[in-house]
């Protein structure tokens, strides 16, 4: 760890509800330095398409519905999910079969996208602690659309989450929690050198956040505990100490969003497309 990194003063975290955009759109926006997480709800026969991205992007179906996805030169791809789909670095369009919603993240390499988030402009200055993504993807993904169903995924108490990874972003899909997390089985951690996103599909969470002191006492900041409903992001940037808690009785589902891809995810083995990216050194 690089100590001067350790003492940066981080960008404060920050919390934002997933709602219908006031102006009638269907859908709602919120970046990092290198990610940009979408939500949308959709109807039966509705659409989205995206022109040709510069990277993989990750499309999450978290309930019992189907979509179909669409490339060019490929069959569509039908999907009923839980399920994830990653998405190649070409045109593409999902067609939604029933209602759904569809939560979506991107890299911060296609400007269309990011140009949707509310919180754009808080981050026209770059954290120089966050290691920013290289100019292109480092490896090539397949190129075709892949879905990975989140009942062919179980719950291994040697594996943490369901980690999956693309070209550029890593996503850990926590299996559905069913009532409060047991306060005395927290994992408070810090990162000095990357941002989180924890996106609440379903429940409430509480996220206790904690800066660390400076040798500065301006620099103090008090703990911070952000109850978020769902669906909601929470952007925890470098620096910040933090633990997340399912709270009420009802169920429960986060996905963690980072970019690049972690490499200490990768090192234990965690990964569960790993074999896509053998090639990545990541």
């Amino acid at each position: 760890m690089n100590a001067n990194v350790a003492q940066t003063v981080p960008r404060p975290p920050a919390s934002y509800e997933l709602t219908t955009p006031p102006e009638g759109g269907r859908s709602s926006y919120v970046r990092g330095q290198n990610f940009c997480v979408g939500h949308t709800w959709i109807d039966a026969g509705e659409s989205l398409t995206e022109p040709d991205l510069p990277d993989e992007h990750i499309v999450l179906v978290p309930e019992a519905t189907e979509i179909t996805v669409g490339v060019p030169g490929r069959a569509e791809v039908r999907v009923t999910g839980p399920a994830l789909v990653i998405v190649p670095a070409v045109p593409s369009r999902i067609v939604a079969r029933g209602a759904a919603t569809l939560t979506r993240v991107f890299t911060t390499r296609a400007p269309d996208v990011v140009a949707r988030a509310g919180n754009t402009a808080l981050y026209e200055d770059p954290d120089p602690s966050v290691v920013p993504l290289p100019e292109r993807p480092p490896v090539p993904g397949p190129g075709t659309v892949r879905v990975h169903r989140a009942d062919d995924v179980p719950v291994d108490p040697d594996r943490f989450g369901r980690i999956f990874r693309t070209d550029s972003l890593m996503v850990n899909w926590f299996a559905p929690e069913y009532g409060e997390r047991d306060t005395d089985k927290l994992s408070p951690h810090v990162h000095y050198d990357f941002e989180q996103a924890s996106v609440t599909l379903r429940g409430d969470y509480i996220h206790h956040l904690r800066s660390p002191w400076t040798p500065r006492l301006r620099e103090w900041r008090d703990d911070q505990h952000l109850r978020c409903a769902s669906p909601s992001v929470t952007v925890i940037p470098p620096g910040i100490v933090h633990t997340s808690r399912a709270v009420g009785g009802e169920v429960h589902e986060l996905v963690d969003v980072f970019a690049p891809p972690r490499a200490d995810f990768a090192d234990r083995g965690w990964v569960v497309n790993a074999a896509d990216y053998a090639g990545s050194g990541t």
